[in-house]
């Protein structure tokens, strides 16, 4: 555009010179005919050559006036091109402006989503390490609450025709199996005396399934403390009557925790089921086995020929904010036979949902344990191990699974 508008600024400048020097020579033409007239010694022939001379450089000069006119108009609209242009020049310079302040003020942004970024990676690099402890701490605490736990070999030396399925929604669990085995006693001949009540002459196995307030972690402290409480209860207490344990272990619950109206807000507590088995003496085995039974909350399921029956716990739990609440529970008794079979359990099997977002229920816990009473107690725990897993697809743990299985 600038070379342009030096262009017409020449063709300006020279159509102005020559329009000029057109009038100069008409003017002196004139002159001249004007002293040749009053000379009168000018030639009639020569008059008429001046007269077209001067009509042509006069329509010369007409022309190049036009010329200087369009000359002059495409000037002054190169003119208000280049101001036009010159506006623009500037509005970009601004735009300019605008626009390396919006860059610099995204530096400044992107240094400090760089920083933050940098603090945040700190910070995800500091909680992996703490969650690597604490994962690490869990599972020591794993080793410590299975190193507590009965040993199975041991169960299924008083219990051989028993199986456990025992599944920890978390790394540790809140419920946990508990397992008792008393020397037998001296019969009540030989000590000249009946036996202490909750007491027995002959060997007792004790078998208890315990669900802890909460899982994880939490329950895994219920459940130490639980398992340290029935020990000191059967063991070194002496009491093997299932009511009567369960009595005992809501007293000490209560004093461990405080829960009492003044001194404690813990709600803190388990369920349990809990059976004794007690097996007749050598010379005197008929073939039955003397079973006792009391629930906090956790029902017994006795099947027998195919037919399941459902023993109603005490509708109260161990421990928990039921100071006001008369803990009286109470105590069955069974006389079992060869073939029957006894499953006392957490709630962690009837509660877990399906993809579908359906609950198994207890209703179907039931039929299912009616169904694979032609299997052994092996098949048994397999086939209800395989069951929830396939119930549950792929959707989380709902809960701790404890069921204990015993067949006669």
């Amino acid at each position: 555009m600038t070379s342009s508008y030096l262009l017409l600024v020449s063709l300006f400048t020279i159509a102005v010179t020559v329009s000029v020097y057109l009038f100069l020579k008409t003017n002196t033409l004139k002159k001249k005919l004007s002293e040749k007239d009053t000379a009168s010694s000018a030639s009639e022939s020569e008059k008429e050559n001046l007269a077209v001379e001067k009509k042509k450089l006069e329509e010369k000069n007409k022309k190049l006036f036009g010329m200087s006119e369009a000359v002059y108009k495409e000037k002054k609209r190169v003119d208000e091109e280049n101001e036009k242009l010159i506006v623009q020049k500037s509005d970009l310079e601004k735009e300019k402006k605008k626009v390396d302040e919006k860059v610099k003020k995204l530096w400044s942004q992107s240094m400090a989503i760089h920083k933050e970024k940098e603090r945040i990676n700190e910070l995800k690099t500091e909680i992996e390490i703490k969650h690597k402890e604490i994962i690490d701490s869990v599972n020591y605490a794993k080793r410590i609450q299975e190193a507590i736990l009965p040993d199975r070999k041991e169960i299924m030396a008083h219990l051989p025709n028993s199986f456990l399925l025992f599944k920890p929604k978390d790394i540790v669990a809140g419920d946990f199996y508990w397992f008792g085995n008393l020397t037998p006693n001296p019969s009540p001949k030989e000590r000249g005396a009946s036996p202490p009540s909750g007491e027995t002459g002959e060997g007792v196995v004790l078998i208890a399934a315990v669900d802890c307030t909460g899982h994880g972690v939490p329950g895994a402290f219920m459940s130490m403390i639980g398992n340290t409480l029935l020990n000191q209860i059967v063991f070194e207490k002496k009491i093997t009557e299932p009511a009567k344990i369960l009595t005992e272990l809501n007293i000490e619950v209560n004093a461990s925790l405080k829960q009492t109206q003044f001194e404690s807000e813990s709600r803190d507590g388990m369920d349990v089921g809990i059976c004794s088995f007690e097996f007749p003496s050598p010379s005197e085995r008929d073939g039955r086995v003397r079973m006792q039974f009391a629930g906090a909350n956790r029902p017994l399921y006795f099947v027998r020929n195919g037919e399941l029956t459902e023993t109603k716990a005490n509708k109260f739990p161990i421990g928990g904010l039921s100071y006001d609440v008369d803990k009286t529970f109470t105590n069955h008794v069974f006389q079992l036979q060869k073939g029957d079979a006894i499953y006392i359990t957490s709630d962690g099997y009837a509660d877990q949902f399906s993809p579908q977002d359906k609950k198994l229920m207890t209703k179907k816990f039931k039929e299912i344990l009616v169904s694979i009473q032609d299997k052994s107690m092996e098949e048994q725990r397999d086939y209800l191990d395989t069951f929830i897993e396939n119930w549950k697809g792929g959707m989380e743990q709902t809960d701790d699974v404890l069921v204990i299985g015993v067949r006669i």
